[in-house]
């Protein structure tokens, strides 16, 4: 039932953003509320939830991405940033200033996660650099662009990109910070 819970619980929130109650769920599960709080104490813990197995699943792409022999290192690194577990993938960055302003512990959790969990991309960026697939540059600030146009691509102050899912402005993101803006031509390539 937990699952069932969390699934419906992210299915709500594409439609409805993080304005749903416990009742519209219920309905939407065909049980009563009674049965939903055996399993989580409050609609809050339901997102946490949430937020804490898509942690826990990015880590584990994260593992196996670097794991891979059969990509280069700034395969690897693209493939890590790049990556958004399939319930966030498809949604748009309004919703995420909603769990912002609805939940803000949870989304403090995400952001922490967001901030913090660095380790694999700074070995596989030291590994490239001393490889030469990469550039020597500042492993920090490169991580602190990306978690710029991260925090720029959540903001909902920012110019609306309506048109573009979260994961395609990530990618657009991405590529610009590992492929630069110059033409492969005008860099003489």
């Amino acid at each position: 039932m937990r699952e069932r819970i969390l699934k419906e619980t992210v299915s709500l929130i594409r439609q409805k953003g993080f304005s749903f109650t416990v009742a519209d769920l219920a309905k939407n599960l065909g049980t009563s509320k009674r049965t939903i709080y055996r399993c989580f104490a409050s609609k809050d813990e339901i997102i946490e939830a949430i937020i804490k197995d898509v942690t826990e699943r990015i880590s584990a792409k994260e593992k196996e991405i670097a794991g891979r022999n059969d990509w280069s290192v700034p395969e690897k690194i693209r493939r890590i940033l790049c990556y958004v577990p399939a319930e966030f993938a498809l949604m748009h960055p309004p919703l995420f200033s909603d769990l912002k302003k609805h939940h803000y512990r949870q989304w403090e959790i995400l952001d922490d996660f967001l901030k913090n969990e660095w380790s694999t991309v700074r070995r596989l960026m030291d590994e490239g650099i001393k490889q030469g697939a990469l550039r020597p540059v500042d492993v920090e600030v490169f991580i602190d662009l990306y978690l710029g146009a991260v925090s720029r691509i959540f903001d909902p102050g920012s110019a609306p990109r309506e048109t573009m899912t979260v994961g395609q402005q990530l990618q657009a993101a991405v590529d610009i910070l590992l492929n630069g803006i110059v033409s492969r031509s005008e860099k003489g390539e």
